[in-house]
């Protein structure tokens, strides 16, 4: 019967591509052309007609160029409407495919006398009908119609494919030639591409010979039949097809227009990886091919690890590469680490959870850029990734550390890096289209340079406060983009450009160095000349006039000098440059002395600065209005303008000759940057220095005040940094070196890794690089895998499985893919979300007898907000902090983040008091046993239209939290979060939850009792839900008996792994408005809770790390006991406090969440006497004024007096009144005009206020 049905089935398929009903195979496509090259003066015309088209595709040849409006090619469909008319030079003008209903369009091209091009191809594609639909014809012709859903229904490789190895090659064909056929739905034609790739994966499709398929005819006499030629051209053209499909998708997929490649793309990526094309020599070799060549890396690495079969030895290869890098000289090497016997999964797991939950323990980074650290200003997203809008102390950028760049160097309010594969990426402002990624769009994650990404840049070029960039090739050519007022750009023009454009004038000369100022550009040839264009004005070029250049301009002035080194200023600037002859030449602009001949004298042609000929100047630089050079022996001169302590020298007088920096002395500097008003520098020690301005944290040492001289920065300490950068106001410092030693490993593995203690340190390092690897090798190809878990169960073919791998990718590259997605699709427009009334006062008066807030729960705040959410637009959910505007109804509040931060604390309580329906205690809680007692489930009871609408703002809440990095304080247990991150339930799970449940139904699957017994026993067939409730489980049975207890078992289990389906798919929903989620296939559920419920821990570490003190020193006494108080606190307390500050119950995660916001502590001098006040809150401003307290005593009775009574928000003045009922003298703080917004006061406690 199989071989029968085999049979049916290959023949179908093969009448189904042989079908020519209504001439549906006949249609070809069609293409029409100009003469190449077109000549002047013509008007031509035509009509494309394929009968039969229910549409046509247009696609253009990508060496299309025309003069653009002069010589216009019109396409109008067959009613003489136009669809579009195209012209010009640029690929950009052309590339946009068309479609046209009907099955007529007619052309018309005209050209004039201007300048001709190559001309224009276009390829005409019919779009024919999928077959009608089958309720209008005959049952005769139904039945005589081949039936592709015949097919899909029974074709299944279960078959006996064994005793009839014949068929394979047909079956292989007839697919193929299926998945060809442009008349098939494209669902049908989907599913024969999976069919054939499953097909081809396994051991019969190994008969099927793909080299020979791809050969040339290799003098076999036999003719290969339709079928077989269909197999052929199918694999044939996969390549190209591939390449342009990918070509097409990439950049809207990079462009954060789709979350991920077309199903259509990973099934064709997929198959192509399976049949092993990127050994090829069409794929192997040419750089176009290489994010092929990588996904098929990762694939086949993330399909040995989830099936446990041999890794990929290139793979191997590269991670022992890595090991060599850390290992230290005494180590041996040895491969432990590759054994798939010592680290299975469990063991892998464990692995990744130690790293992941104590990073600190491992360095796995050795040099090429291992960590970069950012910071300073950060609004435009020009840091690259890290979160925060004011970044105040050095922090780890993950999206730059994975690019393993050779240069970063920051711009105005942007960020470039080079790679070493010469890739250009550029993060930040887009104004201007200074970011060269094409428009004006701000980006926050770094972003490829996609124009230019054949040609492999050597250097970037920007100034500090510049909005134009060029950039150098290693053919010796230079780029250039941005802003072009003063003809800066040098392509002879004053006209913008948004990607990078080469300076024709500069071809054909070597340039070996570039630099940018404000206004003007320079270069330097590999014979020491010098070339200089942009703005003329005070002489900066250096031509003896103030002109203008437009293009570059030969300095003849130091022709015969052998320039080295060439520095641009800003603003009035000055140009400043190094010869060979140990020489710093400086002109332009002399203000503030900062052409460092004393006075302030401009000069029009380069002049030699004197004192500084002979020390041995290796670097120049320009600041905004100030100089600095570096010489051999490490030493650091600036001069200039003074303000804001830019010079480093103490004060903030004007220099007027180079002067060098005191506080530098001792020490070698080996790299220094200037930001526009900062500098940064670098030792040989692996020191980092900052001076200068500080309003926007760009020094680094967790203030915004401004510093005098050079301040080591002490979060950097022990970094080993060689490598410094400046932007605007933004720094980076990162460290290319090797380490000394193997960098710091574990002492002993943790006692909770149960699975790791047996094997040697050194071989979990080495598993943990390999672990690494995998994880830079799959996360930037995330997008162009199925996300929707193993496609072996629905038997579509191999597939990386990623319930395994969800458990052993690093949580970093994880989460740098999904913080990508998150930064792209920010709303950064306005402060907050629409303006909500909420009332709390009703929901205690509506809170009924069954303990809901009204008729299901609706009065609750929840509720009221769930009502709400339908006045929310898309773009509201997408802000990166308040979500919506609170009005608390009889409270007087002006909100400004307090209000809306204890509204989510409200709603977090009322979700787990019985106040809404949602949420249910665990069995075990109920029962008072086994674990997961404190924990909440989904209640599977509630169903109604109202409890759905419920559970998708309850993950509207989730995906706000993740996506604001403001944690919520919800005590889910840890089957929702895998539900919810995507898992299915294991039997593991439900016992988790409730622990008799299992043993249970063991009892009755086991028992050994008669069939009398058995029925005596009168159990009911039905299962009790995870509410309690008793859930008939057939209709077939009513009592469990001895032959249907298997069944019962079966169906009981059944029931309780997926009785949580229909809420948990409706949170889902309600997230996927706010976080990408299908990206969630890649965490566990506990990654899953930590990013949106933060830790329930409060490590006051943390909280001190972001504390500032204003009115007293961070030495004092009252500081140390508010501190020794807070330690004293338990959990429950802290979470009280942070409500009482800051309206949340839990702190970020990290210190990039805090997204640049302070906890502010005042001690004000007007409360007194200072025993008789409490302390006050102001919960928008994360601000906590104290009275000067006598003694620690008083501290934590007003403390916690304050935390537990201070529940409301009011402006009543309670904690204003002394606490002998007379009121406080005027507060005079700085922070009088936020007076009454968002301050927590205790509640009116009369007896309390005057009982002392």
């Amino acid at each position: 019967v199989a071989d029968m049905l085999l049979e049916l089935c290959v023949t179908e398929l093969e009448d189904v591509a042989t079908d020519s009903q209504s001439g549906r195979l006949s249609s070809q496509p069609v293409v029409v052309e100009s003469s190449h090259p077109y000549t002047d003066d013509t008007s031509t015309s035509g009509t494309v007609k394929i009968p039969g088209a229910e549409g046509l595709r247009v696609e253009f040849d990508r060496q299309c160029s025309t003069e653009r409006r002069h010589d216009p090619l019109t396409i109008m469909d067959g009613v003489n409407r136009i669809v579009s008319v195209r012209s010009g030079r640029e690929w950009s003008d052309w590339s946009s495919e068309l479609r046209i209903p009907g099955d007529e369009l007619k052309w018309k091209f005209i050209s004039d006398g201007s300048v001709n091009g190559w001309g224009w191809r276009f390829t005409v594609y019919p779009i024919m009908p999928a077959a009608g639909p089958k309720e209008l014809l005959s049952d005769r012709c139904v039945l005589s119609c081949p039936s592709m859903d015949l097919v899909t229904c029974l074709l299944d490789f279960r078959l006996n494919l064994a005793s009839n190895r014949s068929i394979v090659p047909r079956l292989a064909a007839s697919l193929a030639a299926c998945a060809q056929l442009s008349a098939l739905a494209a669902s049908h034609r989907m599913w024969a591409l999976q069919r054939l790739r499953k097909l081809l994966t396994t051991e019969f499709g190994q008969s099927i010979n793909i080299n020979r398929l791809l050969g040339e005819n290799d003098g076999e006499t036999r003719a290969l039949s339709f079928t077989g030629s269909a197999l052929a051209a199918l694999v044939k053209g996969l390549p190209e097809a591939l390449q342009r499909k990918f070509e097409y998708e990439d950049p809207i997929v990079r462009g954060g227009k789709q979350l991920l490649h077309s199903p259509f793309f990973k099934v064709l990526v997929a198959l192509a990886c399976d049949l092993e094309l990127d050994v090829l020599p069409c794929c192997a070799e040419t750089h176009k091919w290489a994010w092929f060549r990588r996904y098929c890396m990762a694939s086949r690495v993330a399909v040995a690890l989830d099936k446990r079969t041999p890794l990929p030895r290139l793979f191997l290869d590269e991670v022992a590469k890595k090991i060599r890098e850390l290992m230290a000289d005494s180590e041996n090497m040895d491969v432990l680490h590759e054994s798939h016997d010592i680290f299975k999964r469990e063991q892998d797991e464990q692995l990744v959870q130690w790293m992941n939950r104590r990073p600190d323990d491992w360095t796995l980074s050795a040099g090429g850029s291992g960590t970069i650290y950012g910071w300073g200003h950060n609004h435009r997203g020009q840091l690259g990734g890290i979160e925060g809008a004011k970044v105040k102390v050095p922090t780890p950028c993950e999206a730059l550390a994975t690019l393993r760049p050779v240069q970063l160097i920051g711009g105005e309010q942007t960020l470039f890096a080079v790679t070493a594969d010469g890739k250009l990426y550029a993060t930040g402002y887009g104004a201007g289209g200074r970011l060269g990624i094409g428009g004006t769009e701000s980006v926050s994650t770094p972003t490829l340079l996609e124009s230019i990404q054949h040609v492999f840049i050597k250097k970037v070029a920007v100034n500090s406060g510049g909005k134009h960039c060029l950039a150098l090739s290693s053919e010796g050519e230079v780029y250039s983009w941005g802003e072009a007022e003063d003809g800066k750009l040098g392509h002879g023009n004053r006209s913008p450009c948004d990607r990078p454009r080469v300076i024709e004038s500069l071809r054909g000369i070597e340039v070996v160095d570039v630099a940018a100022g404000g206004a003007h550009s320079a270069c330097v040839t590999a014979a020491g000349d010098l070339y200089t264009w942009g703005k003329g004005r005070y002489g900066r070029l250096g031509h003896s006039d103030s002109e203008d250049q437009l293009k570059p301009k030969l300095v003849e002035a130091l022709q015969g000098h052998r320039v080295v080194d060439i520095a641009c200023g800003s603003g009035d600037a000055q140009t400043l440059c190094l010869t060979d002859d140990d020489t710093v030449w400086s002109w332009g602009d002399g203000d503030y002395g900062k052409l460092g001949r004393g006075g302030s004298d401009g000069c029009k042609v380069p002049m030699k600065i004197d004192s500084l000929t002979g020390l041995g100047v290796v670097k120049v630089e320009c600041g905004s209005q100030f100089s600095v050079a570096l010489t051999k022996s490490g030493a650091v001169y600036t001069w200039g303008k003074g303000d804001y302590h830019r010079l480093g020298h103490g004060s903030d007088d004007h220099v007027r000759r180079p002067r060098q920096v005191q506080g530098l002395q001792g020490k070698k500097v080996i790299a220094i940057a200037t930001g526009s008003l900062h500098c940064v520098c670098c030792t040989e020690d692996g020191e980092v220095y900052t001076w200068g301005d500080n309003d926007e944290g760009q020094l680094g040492d967790g203030t915004t005040n401004a510093i005098q001289r050079p301040r080591l920065v002490a979060a950097l300490q022990g970094k080993k940094v060689n490598r410094v950068a400046c932007g605007s106001a933004h720094t980076l410092a990162w460290s290319t070196s090797k380490p000394a030693s193997a960098g710091k490993l574990p002492a002993q593995v943790p006692m909770e890794y149960n699975h790791l203690q047996e094997i040697p340190i050194i071989a979990l390092r080495n598993r943990l690089l390999l672990l690494h690897h995998l994880s830079e090798l799959f996360c930037p190809c995330i997008p162009m895998f199925d996300l929707e878990g193993s496609l072996d169960e629905t038997g579509l073919g191999p597939s990386v499985g990623f319930d395994t791998l969800r458990g052993i990718l690093i949580s970093q590259g994880k989460e740098a893919a999904f913080r990508k997605v998150v930064q792209a699709t920010m709303v950064r427009d306005r402060q907050h979300g629409p303006v909500v009334e909420l009332n709390r006062i009703q929901v205690k008066r509506s809170r009924s007898k069954g303990g809901l807030a009204g008729p299901d729960g609706t009065k609750s705040v929840f509720g009221q907000m769930c009502a709400k959410m339908s006045s929310f637009g898309p773009d509201s959910l997408l802000l990166p902090h308040r979500v919506w505007k609170v009005k608390f109804v009889g409270e007087s509040v002006d909100d400004c983040g307090g209000g809306y931060s204890e509204s989510i604390a409200e709603i977090c309580e009322e979700l787990q008091n019985g106040l809404t329906p949602l949420l249910i205690v665990t069995p075990n809680g109920r029962d008072e046993s086994g674990a997961n007692r404190d924990c909440y489930l989904l209640s599977p009871a509630a169903r109604a239209p109202v409890h759905s609408s419920m559970f998708r703002f309850l993950g509207v809440l989730l995906g706000i939290a993740i996506r604001t990095g403001s944690p919520l304080s919800l005590n889910l247990a840890e089957p929702v979060w895998k539900q919810l991150a995507g898992m299915s339930l294991t039997i593991a799970d439900l016992s988790e939850v409730d622990k008799d449940f299992i043993p249970g139904l063991m009892y009755i699957r086991d028992n050994e009792a008669t069939s009398e017994e058995f029925e005596a026993m009168s159990l009911p067939f039905t299962v009790p839900s995870a509410s309690g409730q008793d859930i008939q489980l057939s209709s077939k049975h009513t009592h469990i008996t001895l032959d249907n207890r298997a069944e019962y078992v079966r169906l009981a289990i059944n029931y309780r792994l997926h009785e949580f389906d229909e809420q948990v798919a409706a949170v889902r929903e309600g997230m996927a408005r706010v976080v990408p989620v299908p990206l969630l296939s890649l965490f566990t559920g506990y990654e899953l809770e930590t990013m949106v419920c933060g830790s329930p821990d409060i490590p006051l570490h943390l909280l001190k790390s972001v504390a500032t003190y204003k009115g007293i020193e961070p030495s004092a006494s009252l500081i140390q006991w508010f501190w020794e108080v807070m330690e004293s606190f338990s959990n429950t307390e802290r979470s009280l406090f942070l409500r009482f500050v800051w309206g949340r119950t839990r702190l970020p995660r990290t210190i990039a969440d805090f997204r640049g916001r302070d906890f502010v502590i005042q001690v004000l001098d007007k409360y007194n006497p200072p025993d008789h006040f409490l302390p006050e809150s102001y919960t928008c401003f994360f601000l906590l004024k104290l009275p000067r307290y006598s003694c620690k005593q008083v501290l934590e009775e007003k403390l916690k007096y304050a935390i537990h009574f201070c529940k409301s928000i009011d402006t009543d003045d309670y904690a204003r009144i002394a606490l002998t009922g007379e009121p406080a003298a005027d507060d005079s703080s700085d922070d009088s005009d936020n007076e009454d917004v968002d301050s927590f006061a205790s509640d009116s406690t009369q007896d309390y206020l005057t009982g002392h």
